[in-house]
C-alpha cells in the first residue's frame, strides 16, 4: 500500500487535492490509494456517461471548459502526473517542466473528439495508472523529484491524481450539473 504523503512531498497548490483524498479515506473507509483510484475511475465513468454527444458540448458560462474539455484536461493531467510519478520512481534527477492546462485544453482540441471516444481514454488512462502503480514498491514512492520548480514525491503524485480528479467531479456536480 502507498503510503499517504506528509505537506512536504508536494507543492502548496497540491494541498487542496491532497486534502479531498484525506477527506475521501474518512468517509469511505478506505485506505489504498490503488483502490480508491479504481473506485474514483469507475464512478467517474458512471457520471461522464450520463452525458449525450450534445450535452458533453455544454458550457456554464461562455469562456468555461466544456464538459469534453474537462473531462480531457482530466485525461491529460493524469498522464502528466503518471508520467512524473514513473520518472521520480526511476530515480530522474532532471528538473520536469510544467505545463498550462488551459493551453493544452485549447490545442487538445476536444470539442471535436467524438465524446465516446474521450471515455474511452479516460478509461485506459487510469487503467495504465492503477497498474502501473501497483508495481511500485510503498517505500521507494518516497523518492523526490522536481517537476514545475518543486519538489513532489512519487506518492505526492499518485494521491494528487486521485484528488486532482475528485475536485474536478465537484465542479461537474456543482457547476455543469445543476445547470444542465
Amino acid at each position: 500500500m502507498i503510503p499517504f504523503p506528509s505537506s512536504s512531498e508536494y507543492a502548496s497548490f497540491y494541498a487542496n487535492y491532497i486534502k479531498l483524498i484525506g477527506n475521501y479515506i474518512a468517509e469511505n473507509e478506505k485506505e489504498d490509494i490503488i483502490e480508491i483510484l479504481s473506485d474514483c475511475g469507475q464512478k467517474t465513468k458512471d457520471i461522464f456517461a450520463k452525458f449525450s454527444e450534445e450535452e458533453s458540448l455544454f458550457r456554464y458560462e461562455k469562456e468555461k471548459w466544456s464538459i469534453k474539455e474537462l473531462l480531457g484536461h482530466m485525461i491529460d493531467t493524469e498522464q502528466i502526473m503518471a508520467y512524473r510519478a514513473l520518472a521520480f520512481y526511476r530515480g530522474e534527477k532532471q528538473s520536469l517542466v510544467g505545463f498550462n492546462e488551459n493551453e493544452y485544453a485549447r490545442e487538445a482540441n476536444f470539442d471535436a473528439i467524438p465524446y465516446s471516444d474521450l471515455l474511452e481514454r479516460y478509461e485506459v488512462v487510469r487503467k495504465s495508472s492503477v497498474e502501473l502503480f501497483k508495481t511500485f514498491d510503498a517505500k521507494q514512492t518516497s523518492k523526490i523529484g522536481e517537476a514545475s520548480g518543486n519538489p513532489m514525491s512519487v506518492r505526492g503524485l499518485v494521491y494528487m491524481i486521485a484528488g486532482h480528479e475528485i475536485h474536478h467531479l465537484n465542479i461537474l456536480k456543482e457547476r455543469y450539473m445543476s445547470q444542465n
